[in-house]
């Protein structure tokens, strides 16, 4: 009977972060996870409970690290830290090949269009790390007096929120429909358009 392979965890799950990255849920199968993971199918279910929560593991260990070097955790209290963070977003090393195929999180809020309790679970942490990274840097700008009077936080939390969704479906299009790279841009000007007016106060309808 031969040995069976040892796969270290972490680097596995990786892999199948990249993996599910490139083809979503529904376009893996288990010998592709085996050969792309060094995950076996008699480790995928005794260890891992499975394809789904496999998955699942994925998504965490996505979030975890978007969470921790990607979302907008802008606190300096400058208006350009922020709207440099739609120009110029870099992905750790480790995740690098997934980028070009947009968001791993937003590519399965799409996919499966709220059919599944536990993407639906992390697509609320998702959509909360963004409100609340952007409220927060928006808040230190605000302090620091470089935001314009009278406009409000939340409701721009939202607009960046959307923003950076729509950036990264773009992303994911390719070439098809979109241009991501437009998208960034735009929401950087629209960050910048919100700076105070020298001689007085912005309307706050910007």
């Amino acid at each position: 009977m031969p040995r069976p392979r040892k796969t270290d965890p972490g680097q596995a799950l990786t892999a199948a972060v990249l993996l599910f990255w490139r083809e979503g849920y529904h376009g893996v199968g288990t010998r592709q996870i085996e050969t792309e993971t060094g995950v076996t199918r008699f480790t995928l279910q005794t260890s891992y409970g499975g394809k789904m929560q496999l998955f699942l593991r994925a998504l965490d260990f996505y979030l975890d690290r978007f969470e921790a070097t990607l979302a907008p955790t802008m606190t300096d209290g400058r208006l350009e830290t922020l709207a440099r963070w739609f120009e110029t977003r870099t992905p750790p090393k480790d995740l690098a090949p997934g980028a070009p195929f947009g968001c791993l999180m937003v590519n399965s809020i799409c996919e499966f269009d709220g059919t599944d309790d536990g993407v639906s679970a992390r697509a609320k942490r998702f959509f909360a790390i963004l409100r609340q990274g952007f409220a927060a840097a928006l808040t230190a700008i605000d302090r620091n007096g470089e935001l314009a009077p009278g406009l409000d936080i939340e409701t721009r939390s939202q607009l960046l929120t959307a923003c950076a969704v729509s950036m990264n479906i773009a992303m994911r299009a390719g070439n098809a429909e979109g241009d991501p790279a437009a998208i960034a841009r735009a929401g950087a000007s629209m960050v910048r358009s919100w700076a105070p007016v020298e001689g007085g106060a912005e309307s706050p309808g910007r």
